[in-house]
């Protein structure tokens, strides 16, 4: 004889009018009739520390955002959202244990992870558990075209390395370049790297030399500044996080202070300038999000982000902001866990804070590229 949160004094009485033995059980259904709706828990991945934290706790907070948003909506009928992270520290095995621990939690679905190394990391896992990643910034191409627990909310780095290419090649004149990558985030910098040297090439350019480095190894940046300009390059592109891209930015322009610089995306973080100062002026950069948008609904969102966080978002932040409300819509179409995959892939097309985010039968995103470049120090549009 269950009873509902309204129930009256003489409806209790009826079921102290049961047999004892039943008594306990029907207080026990009565009263979670009563409770509060169980809460939805969502979890996040990311590097919360160490050397590439400024994108881990960008994308973090912009989940947050999402998450909460949608609980001051109402949750997914009646039930709050929580969001459980985990920080994967930028170690394969950490990251592990850590997406294992919100299993444990019961997680619906993951947003993250926040690099391309970790996501290729952790995949097996996600699989073998069936648990669902959503990662907003993660880019290497050795995820496209699978059918498996991996989605995301931007497009995969092949795609910006050939755009930049472009971009070098047609619009600013660049005729000759050095390239540089991280090998601490191979998935990544890889996969932007050789199509940006295939199309470059395609083109009538020429690509000197290709280095490689581990950020993790304390590398001697002006060694690394001294190698690529000793091929004498019209330009050095540098594939790697900010701080490193920061780094070689200053030993390159100590050296050759007029030399035309680039870096891809990842590195177009707020630390770049903060670090690199005058050393990296006019640096050109493939951007995930246009920082100048004037529309009212990304006002709305950098209004809410700043006053939440103190700090303006950057592209980290906007993508996860995405992501999470991907996880977000997938739930509200039916609150089942086991649908939220084909759920997601079913809606197909999402209106993102900035631009419409389209996935495929495999859930590979498109979404708008934007290009811009330090000025003045501070990013902006490219002429």
């Amino acid at each position: 004889m269950p009873i509902s949160c309204a129930s009256k004094p003489g409806h209790l009485r009826g079921i102290f009018a049961l047999p004892g033995a039943l008594v306990g059980l029907a207080l026990l259904l009565s009263l979670g009739a009563c409770g509060p709706k169980p809460e939805i828990r969502i979890g996040f991945l990311g590097g919360l520390s160490g050397k590439f934290s400024d994108l881990g706790t960008s994308t973090r907070n912009g989940a947050l955002l999402a998450i909460e948003q949608a609980n001051a909506a109402g949750g997914i009928d009646g039930r709050k959202l929580v969001m459980v992270e985990q920080d994967d520290k930028q170690n394969s095995e950490q990251a592990v244990v850590a997406l294992t621990e919100l299993k444990k939690q019961g997680v619906v679905a993951v947003v993250g992870p926040s690099t391309s190394s970790i996501a290729t990391a952790v995949i097996g896992k996600a699989n073998e558990e069936k648990l669902l990643l959503i990662a907003p910034t993660v880019t290497t191409n050795k995820l496209t075209g699978k059918d498996d627990y991996f989605l995301r909310a931007t497009g995969d780095a092949s795609l910006y390395g050939r755009l930049a290419a472009q971009m070098h090649f047609e619009n600013r004149g660049i005729r000759s370049v050095a390239l540089i990558l991280d090998m601490a985030n191979a998935d990544y910098t890889e996969s932007w790297a050789q199509p940006y040297a295939e199309e470059f090439a395609r083109l009538g350019g020429e690509v000197l030399a290709v280095r490689r480095f581990m950020s993790t190894d304390k590398p001697d940046h002006r060694a690394i500044a001294q190698d690529l300009l000793s091929v004498k390059p019209q330009m050095v592109v540098t594939v790697a996080s900010s701080v490193d891209s920061a780094l070689l930015a200053q030993r390159l322009r100590q050296i050759q202070p007029a030399l035309a610089l680039a870096g891809a995306g990842w590195a177009s973080t707020e630390r770049l300038i903060e670090l690199g100062g005058s050393s990296v002026e006019g640096m050109l950069f493939e951007q995930y999000f246009d920082i100048f948008d004037t529309s009212p609904k990304y006002q709305r969102f950098l209004e809410n982000y700043k006053g939440r966080f103190k700090a303006a978002p950057g592209f980290g932040a906007v993508l996860a902001f995405d992501a999470a409300n991907m996880v977000i819509s997938g739930l509200a179409k039916a609150g089942e866990p086991a649908a939220l995959k084909s759920n997601i892939l079913g809606i197909g097309s999402f209106e993102g804070v900035q631009s419409r985010v389209t996935l495929d039968t495999f859930g590979d995103a498109t979404r708008s590229v934007y290009f811009g470049v330090v000025k003045d120090g501070a990013f902006a549009k490219l002429d």
